[in-house]
């Protein structure tokens, strides 16, 4: 094929072009100027929110908004500690491709789309908060997630049987006699090799806890009632912006040992 030096073929083109269409970003998007400038306004607007849910509001919301714990630990002046998003790390990493989970106490869903949805098949995400499932919806949205406004107490399962289980910071808001009932619920729920893992902060914490868990070990126990297989570890670190040191626990429980034994967890 012979191409005429005044019609280039479509990669010569391409090529002639690609230096014009970088300026064209830069001048409308680039420099570390600009991208300073958009971070501050950012970090302005996030800054304020985190005080007006946390430090301003009389009644403190029940779940966390993500979009601003994420964008603080990004950009924020006092950056927050990487241990306080690893329970969606731990969630994660259990999961298999065609698992179906259940997600109980989902808050605005920012965990289940972006890590527990992207290493599985279905996720049914519940809260008995109609804020949360709110802002769920409309931040998070996910062709595999559904989301309900479900009390995980009194409120049947979406489905009778999952493959993985999550409850995530979330068992210190239920009081001792509901926390046994969901607990209950989640071991019938539980395919024969399913796994139900989650986290919750030890010692005294948060205007909305119900029950106290003083050290792992009484965590372990309420989970050894129901599960004949538990393992745990925990984290220690300073919560963004305060001076509040946080002890937190992780779990995950299996009545069959054989997929837990495959993540080698001790």
């Amino acid at each position: 094929m012979v191409v005429s030096a005044d019609r280039p073929d479509n990669d010569t083109r391409k090529r002639l072009l690609r230096p014009l269409k970088r300026w064209k970003e830069k001048l409308l998007w680039g420099g570390r100027i600009r991208e300073a400038l958009f971070i501050w306004f950012l970090r302005r607007h996030y800054e304020s929110l985190f005080k007006r849910l946390w430090q301003l509001d009389k009644t403190r919301p029940h779940f966390t908004y993500h979009r601003l714990a994420w964008f603080l630990f990004g950009f924020g002046a006092n950056r927050m500690h990487p241990y306080q998003l690893f329970r969606a790390f731990y969630s994660a990493e259990i999961l298999r491709p065609t698992d179906v989970v259940l997600d109980i106490a989902c808050g605005d869903g920012f965990f289940t789309k972006h890590f527990l949805g992207s290493q599985c098949a279905q996720i049914d995400a519940i809260d008995i908060d109609p804020a949360a499932i709110r802002n769920a919806k409309r931040d998070n949205p996910s062709a595999n997630v559904a989301y309900y406004l479900a009390d995980a107490v009194r409120d049947p399962f979406p489905r009778p049987t999952y493959d993985a289980i999550v409850w995530n910071s979330a068992i210190g808001h239920f009081n001792a006699t509901d926390a046994k009932i969901v607990l209950e619920k989640i071991r019938a729920a539980l395919s024969p090799q399913g796994l139900f893992v989650g986290s919750e902060s030890l010692g005294r914490e948060g205007h909305d806890h119900l029950q106290l868990f003083n050290s792992v070990t009484d965590l372990a126990a309420l989970l050894n009632q129901q599960f004949a297989n538990v393992s745990t570890k925990t984290l220690r670190y300073r919560i963004y912006n305060t001076q509040f040191m946080r002890n937190e626990a992780y779990w995950r429980c299996a009545n069959s040992n054989a997929r837990l034994t495959e993540l080698n967890w001790s």
